[in-house]
């Protein structure tokens, strides 16, 4: 009888893991997305102040560097939009890991490429 007390007390604790495992994993992929908005939003404006300062100048170069940051926050939105859609569909966030993955890639591969664009470019 201990032992069958023992083994639900292990699969209790093994599922309650999961469960803050699961919660923790959601909060960072979300925070991410986030912090991947923002950064784009920050480099957005820093080209702005450049432009202001005429520091550089404003033409196809910033435009299109100004579009692929933009592009960054709206995927980074859309994913967040992705994660809160799929919890409330009672989807866990195991199960759209592939897609968040891309999401986070494209986001930050857009970002990097618009830094790179604007230095190569623009400076």
């Amino acid at each position: 009888m201990e032992a069958v007390k023992e083994e639900n007390i292990e699969v209790d604790s093994v599922n309650e893991n999961k469960e803050k495992n699961q919660t923790l994993t959601t909060e960072l992929h979300f925070e991410l997305l986030k912090q991947y908005a923002w950064l784009s939003s920050a480099v957005i404006g820093a080209i702005i102040v450049l432009v202001q300062l005429k520091a550089v100048e404003m033409g196809n170069n910033i435009y299109i560097t100004l579009g692929l940051l933009g592009l960054s926050i709206f995927v980074s939105i859309v994913g967040q939009d992705h994660i809160v859609d799929s919890l409330l569909k009672g989807k866990d966030i195991y199960r759209i890991s592939k897609i968040l993955k891309l999401i986070r890639a494209v986001s930050m591969g857009c970002l990097g490429l618009a830094a790179g664009y604007f230095t190569a470019t623009a400076l």
